[in-house]
């Protein structure tokens, strides 16, 4: 019998008191799928499972028994898994190690060379090519150096969860919430540039069989797990199909209380078919709103990504869909994008706040080593990149040794500047968007902007740029704050690791957009800044709107002071808007380490809760 060790390490995803993990799925199912030949089946077991970093010396000391190794490669896992790969290959030099997933390297012409412990890799799905490399070694054929099949059409594929694969790691880490993710198709019919999902997948999509997606739900049931994260690409895009899934995930939750929680990535073309599927979680309360994956709102760059399924009037149709449903939307903006400016970045967020898209997450353009991007459009549009190191949530601070010689951080190229936006506009537009949406998005301000950009046609840009001079003029804290950020992210493109302190609150990368409430929260300067707003907006408008403005604000500043997502909705009648607001609020308990606020905001925003909006009372 032959050993076979399974790696797939996952980061800590969520606040770390929780001590989440996602279930290492992609080396389950590919498995799954070899249990099903007899020969394979009766020669090799699976005596280790790797699926979070671990100091790599006791990695190796648990493959000593170990034949074939299986490394399934993203982009949180890469360095680490690489540096095991070589470890591994020093101790054990007749060891195989088979290296797949959708960050191997593959155009590199130089891969083998400079990665010389590698065996092999796998380029695509793995199923077909996990079972021709076993049968290979079974038959002591040589091993080719690069493996690639056509995609399984037929999605016949048997369950790493029904066949029991992980009741052992349930059982043996009793500690750990675990994130099952649960698939129902395969592919993309788009391609993106910035993205290596369409690209790979030859723009075709694959349906996994119904049958076996209602038993995985109900294995998630019977081992209670709270959170389910879909793998669909575009859930929604098989309308009839997708909504029978979701029945299905309602009804397991009513029939058991499980799923409690569950994350989508949902079509961008099927508007109504997307509403109906949200409206469906929120009345189960294992979702309150609808993430968009907007990205930019600007034609031309829409056209240079290729991303040709999200037209500006698609959007606006969808958001005033979900807006007149009372259906909280949460989209998404990458900054640095081919053909972006300033201006145009800045007419972007005055479109999303236009169109009252109550929460807003940016993050800085990212390259994926087999994106068309990469590969096509890095010297068309001059693409300059720096590696950052603190972007993956769990992995960040953390050092891994062996011999006390490696140490080990994820790192991932990131824009600092293209032919159409400077380094230092980069930084100017990067911290004017902190600005607006530390103030907007966390309701400091946004009753007021909105209030005046309906009453009054004045948009949002000019109040916030005016916000802006005020504050600079009026209060300290904000320009000493704004300045400490700015040369966080200076050093941050020098060092690759954003590590800034303000105020009691570390800000690394992935937090930069989403640190000014925090530091204004750890000062208890909330209820300041809303007086300020109001004493700033005394040029346009009269002063009992401006006590009702501080009245609602206050009232609805609570919400990102509750780590739960009860939601309590009050109505307040205001001289704001010609009628009765409803402010829905979450209540529950305040957590005293300001970080953990931050990191209970993103946890729940990819778990799909959102800040609710203020409404009208129609």
């Amino acid at each position: 019998m032959f050993n076979v060790t399974l790696v797939q390490p996952n980061f800590q995803t969520g606040p770390k008191h929780l001590n989440s993990y996602y279930l290492p799925y992609s080396v389950g199912s590919l498995w799954s799928y070899l249990l099903q030949d007899e020969n394979i089946k009766n020669n090799f077991t699976v005596n280790n499972w790797i699926f979070r970093r671990e100091e790599l010396h006791d990695v190796v000391e648990r493959c000593k028994d170990t034949d074939i190794i299986f490394i399934s490669l993203y982009i949180w896992n890469k360095n680490y898994c690489l540096m095991l790969a070589k470890v591994l290959k020093e101790a054990y030099p007749n060891i195989k190690i088979i290296l797949g997933g959708p960050e191997v390297p593959h155009r590199n012409p130089n891969f083998f060379k400079e990665h010389y412990f590698i065996d092999s890799i796998v380029i695509g799905e793995g199923e077909l090519a996990v079972l021709n490399i076993l049968t290979s070694y079974l038959e002591k054929k040589h091993l080719e150096q690069v493996y690639e099949y056509d995609r399984i059409k037929d999605l016949n594929l048997p369950s790493p969860y029904t066949l029991g694969l992980f009741d052992d790691l349930i059982k043996d880490y009793p500690n750990i919430e675990w994130v099952p993710t649960l698939e129902t198709d395969r592919g993309c019919p788009y391609s993106c540039t910035f993205c290596d999902w369409g690209s790979a997948t030859a723009s075709k999509m694959y349906k996994l069989y119904d049958e076996r997606i209602l038993a995985d739900l109900q294995w998630v049931a019977d081992n209670k797990l709270p959170y389910l994260a879909l793998t669909s690409s575009n859930f929604g895009i098989f309308k009839d199909r997708d909504l029978m899934i979701t029945d299905m995930i309602v009804s397991t939750n009513k029939d058991t209380g499980f799923p409690k929680g569950i994350s989508v990535s949902y079509a961008k073309n099927s508007n109504d078919t997307v509403l109906e599927i949200v409206k469906k979680f929120i009345d189960v309360n294992i979702q309150t709103g609808i993430t968009l994956s907007l990205q930019t709102t600007t034609e031309e760059v829409l056209e240079n990504i290729k991303r040709k399924n999200m037209k500006i009037n698609s959007i606006e149709d969808i958001i005033g869909s979900a807006n007149a449903k009372n259906v909280p939307a949460l989209t998404e903006l990458i900054l640095g994008m081919p053909g972006e400016t300033v201006d145009t970045w800045k007419t972007t967020l005055e479109h999303i706040l236009v169109n009252q898209i109550p929460t807003l997450d940016v993050y800085f353009l990212q390259l994926l080593v087999n994106s068309p991007m990469y590969v096509k459009q890095i010297k068309e549009y001059d693409l300059k990149t720096f590696d950052a190191y603190d972007f993956f949530y769990g992995v960040q601070n953390e050092k891994f040794e062996y011999d006390k010689q490696h140490k080990i951080s994820e790192s991932i190229e990131v824009i600092k500047s293209t032919n159409t936006i400077s380094e230092e506009e980069m930084a100017e537009v990067s911290l004017f968007t902190v600005f607006v949406l530390g103030f907007q998005m966390f309701g400091l301000s946004n009753i007021m902007s909105t209030h005046l950009y309906e009453t009054q046609g004045l948009s949002y840009l000019k109040f916030y740029e005016g916000l802006y001079d005020f504050l600079s003029e009026n209060d300290s804290n904000i320009n000493v704050w704004l300045k400490k950020l700015q040369k966080g992210f200076i050093d941050w493109k020098k060092t690759g690791y954003m590590d800034t302190n303000i105020d009691g609150v570390h800000i690394e990368g992935w937090k930069f957009f989403h640190s000014l409430m925090p530091i204004i929260q750890q000062n208890n300067l909330v209820s300041h800044y809303i007086n300020l707003v109001a004493e700033y907006s005394k040029q346009f408008t009269t002063p009992d709107v401006l006590e009702d403005f501080v009245k609602v604000s206050n009232l609805q500043i609570k919400q990102f002071e509750s780590q739960i997502h009860d939601s309590v909705q009050v109505t307040v009648k205001s001289n704001l808007f010609p009628a009765n607001l409803i402010v829905s609020d979450r209540y529950g308990d305040y957590l005293d380490k300001k970080e953990e606020h931050l990191d209970m905001l993103f946890f729940g925003r990819r778990r799909g809760w959102h800040l609710n909006k203020i409404s009208l009372d129609k």
